[in-house]
């Protein structure tokens, strides 16, 4: 098994355990985390991590935008750097991620759009390349206004050889607490 089949296969592990590991921590939370009229909140943040392909640094940057009141559907811009050799590759992307349990936190994943900026081909200039992402992760919720999460995504960009693949673990700032406690 090569290892990016093997990072893939214990990032899956990872996510799946963490989510069967945190069913019941919802029940804790108290009635106002379902409160209809309390939004879930807006955050930003910062990860680090790997290019699982070309085994290099990544450093990003994104906004979590909620669409519902419950947090369930978010808006997610971000940007990546990629460190090469000689070369810094950049990535935007603006995706929609479904939360399992909204505002709580857990599970998530979606997809987007990804803009690429890098050098595709051997003697071509630097140009940006329009490509689709798919993106899940966890977060976890309750430690106040941070909200660390780790994400797996991959960037599908036709001008490329390769499917880029990152792994990365970040940690956000809500503007305010996403769970109320009684």
């Amino acid at each position: 098994m090569n290892t990016s089949r093997r990072a893939t296969l214990t990032l899956w592990s990872l996510l799946a355990s963490t989510a069967l590991a945190t069913q019941g921590l919802g029940a804790q939370v108290g009635p106002e985390a379902e409160d209809p009229g309390v939004w879930a909140p807006p955050s930003f943040g910062l990860r680090v991590g790997l290019d699982n392909k070309r085994r290099r640094n990544v450093v990003g940057a994104q906004v979590r935008l909620p669409i519902v009141p419950g947090g369930e559907i978010e808006l997610m811009p971000s940007v990546d750097v990629t460190f090469l050799v000689g070369l810094r590759e950049y990535q935007y992307n603006v995706e929609g991620v479904y939360v399992w349990d909204g505002r709580a936190g857990g599970l998530y994943g979606g997809g987007g759009l990804g803009f690429r900026n890098s050098v595709f081909a051997d003697g071509a200039g630097r140009k940006t390349e329009l490509g689709y992402t798919a993106v899940v992760g966890f977060r976890l919720v309750g430690l106040g206004l941070i909200v660390p999460q780790l994400e797996y995504r991959w960037v599908f960009v036709d001008a490329a050889p390769i499917t880029y693949q990152q792994l990365t673990i970040g940690v956000n700032l809500a503007l305010w607490r996403p769970v109320r406690r009684p």
